[in-house]
């Protein structure tokens, strides 16, 4: 620095200097208010506050150098304490850029209407997972209870979607024998489910099984058999066995095999606190990781540790599993055969994945935690998000579909039928879906 006020002391004229100066702030200026709602988004805010200064900067060295140089001296002198200064203030302003990202204001949503972007199907309980049924009419949906550590947890339930117009439909469950889980867990007629990841799959033996992560009353993982009703043209539930989930794991996701064995993301320890969720979301650190459950027990997968293990789905003719890494802000595609990370898309905080013709959709919380206020308050919140869909095989980006200020939020997975993609959410009154480009 005494070097380089020693140059400005013998300059004549920074002219040079000064309108590079002043162009790149320009630049970002010009720039960055081009994206939509700039002002509402914290980087781009910062930004463009920053190229601001910057051209007050250049003006300042071409019109002020004598004055630059009457200052020089005194920063010299007090160098330390000019320096530490500044140097807290652009750290403090970096932790408060990643950990913050939508400043805008939270449309109020409380009434369940759609509008001219996204439709709603309503009285549809926090909708977190989704698979489609055998004869491609119907969507299963998971009725989320919560977890910890962002609330307490409480029972749930399903329902079904009849696709054609949309209307909900409760269905029956009946208990059978355990015979897909193993014989220390037990269930009575009265027993509450808080379902959250699912998956349905047909087995060796041509029964539909249809597996539910479950945290309530007790962490679980649940078994049935998914058969068409007599009553209906719906679908109804056999209870056919559960599995107590070892308090080692705090269980997300499951992905079913057709020979009965199964994978499940173990998130991260069930007594974590807000502030460490808070801290491993900040600093991407492992939490979790993945488990196969084989021969009545879980093993965890090699290499499979990540911040946030999320969502998972099995791709059996590749043997590839999906795995979403939801602290990690990552998509990965790991390869079972070799028990390896074999290709990554970067993504905020995605969730559950569905694969359908080739592509992997997956939904984005465009906002960090800090901006979600008391979203938690509400029925539901409308708070940036986008959905993505990218190419099973190599991840490239095949479309990408971004709302802000919409009726609907918190996605937690897009299921494409037709010309329609449906989305649940983690913490909504409603379903939502939207038509394709």
């Amino acid at each position: 620095m005494v070097y380089i006020c020693e140059k400005v002391q013998e300059a004549k004229s920074l002219n040079v200097l000064g309108s590079i100066t002043f162009l790149i702030g320009s630049a970002l200026v010009i720039f960055f208010i081009q994206y939509d709602d700039w002002s509402e988004r914290l980087w781009t805010f910062v930004t463009v506050i920053l190229g601001f200064l910057l051209c007050l900067r250049g003006l300042v060295i071409i019109f002020y150098l004598d004055l630059i140089k009457k200052l020089l001296p005194l920063y010299i002198k007090n160098y330390y304490k000019f320096t530490f200064s500044i140097s807290l203030i652009l750290i403090s302003l970096s932790f408060f850029i990643v950990s913050s990202d939508y400043i805008g204001e939270q449309k109020d949503i409380s009434d369940c209407k759609s509008d001219g972007v996204v439709n709603v199907v309503c009285d549809i309980s926090n909708p977190e997972d989704i698979v489609i049924t055998p004869d491609q009419k119907f969507l299963l949906i998971s009725e989320f209870g919560g977890i910890s550590p962002y609330q307490e947890t409480r029972s749930g339930g399903f329902a079904l979607l009849r696709i054609s117009d949309n209307k909900k439909i409760k269905p029956k469950i009946t208990f059978g024998k355990n015979i897909w889980g193993n014989s220390s867990c037990t269930a009575s007629k009265n027993k509450s489910f808080g379902p959250h990841g699912i998956d349905l799959i047909e087995r060796i033996d041509g029964r539909f099984q249809f597996g539910v992560i479950n945290h309530y009353p007790n962490e679980s993982i649940e078994m049935f058999e998914l058969v068409s009703s007599n009553i209906s043209e719906g679908w109804d539930l056999i209870w056919r066995g559960c599995i107590d989930v070892p308090n080692e794991f705090y269980f997300n996701d499951i992905a079913l095999n057709s020979d009965g064995s199964f994978y499940a993301s173990h998130m991260y320890s069930r007594n974590i606190t807000m502030r460490e969720w808070l801290m491993t979301s900040l600093f991407k650190s492992n939490s979790g990781y993945i488990v196969k459950w084989l021969d009545n027990d879980f093993n965890k997968v090699p290499s499979s540790d990540g911040s946030g293990p999320n969502g998972i789905t099995h791709d059996a003719s590749s043997n590839m599993l999906f795995i979403s890494y939801n602290q990690g802000d990552e998509i990965v595609k790991f390869d079972l055969s070799i028990n390896k990370k074999v290709n990554r898309y970067f993504v905020q905080s995605p969730d559950n994945i569905f694969l359908d013709k080739g592509s992997a959709w997956f939904t984005s919380l465009d906002f960090q935690p800090s901006d979600a206020g008391n979203c938690i308050e509400k029925k539901a919140c409308s708070l940036p998000f986008s959905i993505y869909e990218i190419d099973q095989d190599s991840f490239q980006l095949k479309s990408e579909y971004s709302f802000n200020k919409t009726v609907f939020g918190l996605p937690t997975i897009a299921v494409p039928i037709s010309n329609k993609v449906y989305m649940g959410s983690f913490h909504s009154d409603r379903l939502g879906y939207f038509i394709k480009k």
